[in-house]
């Protein structure tokens, strides 16, 4: 009975685990991607420009992006 214990217990632990380690490296993928950073500074610059953000938040943001870009870059 101990190993049926064990192996009902385990494998949802097991399965979580590599749903969250896939989610993680899909993050991952995502954060330095070079055409998803280009595309959100183009939306950040679209929204600076009809006034739905300040310039102070549009800079800050701005900054965080060509950061993430520049990481980006030298990680390839």
């Amino acid at each position: 009975m101990l190993f049926i214990d064990d192996l009902l217990i385990g494998l949802p632990a097991k399965g979580l685990v590599s749903i969250f380690k896939k989610i993680y490296e899909m993050a991952q993928a995502e954060s330095t991607d070079e055409s998803k950073i280009k595309e959100e500074l183009l939306l950040l610059q679209t929204m600076y420009e009809i006034d739905q953000i300040s310039e102070e938040e549009y800079q800050k943001k701005e900054a965080a992006l060509l950061e993430r870009l520049t990481a980006a870059r030298e990680r390839r």
